[in-house]
């Protein structure tokens, strides 16, 4: 009677972790927490380029995660980010990037970077709900590190807040160089959110 009871009880779990999707199992996000909901307010469809007067390549760090709260901005743990998401309110072109980053000196620097990357942003720009775009990626991912981006300009953003919400860098920060001060800061969120496996 105990071994049919126990074998029942086995067959029961087996099918609860089979019901349960596989690419719910082991992920973490981190980065901004992206909803239809999430509006690129006060964002541009063409994108905003980059604030220093140089028409060139930017980086941009994510200092501050929307919507995740208590250091939802940088990785929880190591891992293999294999997808990234974004809202954009126009198209965009841009790199995926991981940066290692000291927030109190605003220096950081590069330490993966993705081929080029095209998102085609918002179908209905007055739409009530988001298009949330995924990208697969390949990136290895240590704890503490933080998300970036490259590109000229940006349409991937929130801007409706102050504070150094981003650190910029112009020109941008190359790949596997060394600790760099910011160029400035900027106030708009990243809307870019990555998942690890």
């Amino acid at each position: 009677m105990k071994t049919k009871t126990l074998k029942a009880t086995i067959a029961t779990a087996l099918l609860v972790v089979a019901a349960v999707p596989a690419s719910s199992l082991g992920a973490t996000k981190f980065g901004a927490e992206l909803t239809p909901d999430t509006q690129p307010s006060n964002s541009s469809i063409d994108g905003a380029p980059c604030e220093f007067g140089n028409a060139g390549l930017c980086t941009r760090v994510s200092m501050e995660a929307y919507g995740r709260p208590d250091g939802g901005e940088v990785a929880p743990k190591d891992g293999t980010i294999k997808k990234i998401s974004v809202i954009s309110q126009g198209p965009d072109t841009f790199r995926f990037e991981l940066a290692k980053a000291k927030p109190d000196s605003e220096t950081a620097k590069v330490v993966y970077r993705s081929q080029k990357l095209h998102s085609q942003g918002q179908a209905d720009p007055n739409a009530d709900t988001y298009t949330i775009e995924t990208f697969k990626v390949d990136a290895q991912v240590k704890k503490g590190m933080y998300l970036a981006t490259e590109s000229k300009r940006s349409s991937m953003l929130r801007c409706s807040s102050g504070g150094p919400n981003q650190l910029l860098f112009q020109p941008a920060l190359p790949f596997s160089g060394p600790f760099e001060t910011a160029t400035g800061t900027d106030g708009c969120w990243l809307l870019l959110e990555a998942t690890i496996r």
